[in-house]
């Protein structure tokens, strides 16, 4: 079985504070793109893992194998698995590329074993394996908030297409997060910017999008900065980090624009693509 795990991308996000527990509250909008990692799976009587390129993924710490006994615990089932995960979404990147792995994995599991399932349930299990884990799990464009368990999904107006360019560093997300100076953080009008995503007004959408984590993560990766100014200057309507980054996004509705600038990037850049955002599977 070959499952595809979409990236996604955050058109814009509050960090609304920070909870008792530690974890933060936010409001974001986010959309999936058609990147994708590619995962083959097949019931095995030993577990095997590998990974193409060939990059050293702690057990511990890979939301793919963390899915798979998630649910271990949860329905008791015996089966292993041999996974071939075809890695195409960069790291560090606020594409959440770990969480969409997980999810393709959450929901093929649901369905090779019959188990139907509520969303509510998925939320739930997804959310012990990371915090966007549950918006992969529906890929479809949602307004998400508290840590990650909210989703208010909506239909896009109008088409989308973006360029993405990460620079030679990513973004520890712990880093990003830590010590952030709330009162004085730029806070988006997220329905407001749902909003015009939904009537296609793409002017209002440019006018009101921003990032509450930008600033910290500039201070950490300058270069973020950098790309940002260099893709107004070829051309984009707005550059915007996605999540804690490192990855910028670049707007436009020219399509031919959009696929210049990510041609003449690729070879200063650790990763570019030209992406479109997905309006649901």
């Amino acid at each position: 079985m070959k499952l595809k795990a979409y990236a996604k991308v955050n058109l814009s996000l509050d960090v609304v504070g920070k909870r008792d527990d530690g974890y933060h509250d936010l409001r974001m909008v986010m959309v999936p793109i058609d990147l994708h990692d590619l995962i083959e799976i097949e019931v095995a009587e030993h577990a095997v893992f590998r990974c193409t390129p060939p990059y050293r993924i702690k057990p511990e710490k890979n939301t793919l194998l963390k899915a798979i006994e998630v649910c271990r615990a949860e329905f008791g089932f015996h089966e292993q698995f041999h996974i071939h995960l075809h890695k195409h979404i960069p790291s560090q990147a606020g594409l959440g590329g770990g969480s969409s792995d997980a999810a393709a994995i959450l929901n093929y599991l649901n369905a090779y074993f019959g188990w139907n399932l509520s969303d509510a349930k998925k939320i739930e299990l997804g959310l012990k394996i990371g915090a966007d884990v549950p918006f992969c799990l529906f890929n479809r464009p949602a307004i998400v908030s508290g840590i990650g368990e909210k989703l208010e999904f909506f239909t896009l107006g109008h088409e989308m297409k973006l360029v993405l360019v990460q620079p030679s560093r990513g973004v520890s997300t712990k880093l990003a997060f830590a010590d952030l100076d709330y009162p004085n953080l730029e806070h988006p009008d997220i329905p407001e910017i749902a909003d015009a995503l939904r009537t296609g007004d793409y002017v209002r959408f440019l006018v009101s999008a921003g990032n509450s984590l930008e600033p910290k993560a500039i201070s950490l990766v300058p270069e973020i900065d950098t790309l940002k100014k260099r893709l107004v200057k070829l051309g984009c309507d707005k550059a915007l980090m996605t999540g804690s980054g490192s990855v910028v996004m670049g707007f436009s509705r020219d399509e031919a624009l959009i696929e210049s600038i990510a041609s003449s990037l690729k070879p200063h850049a650790r990763f570019v693509r030209y992406a479109k955002v997905m309006v649901g599977l």
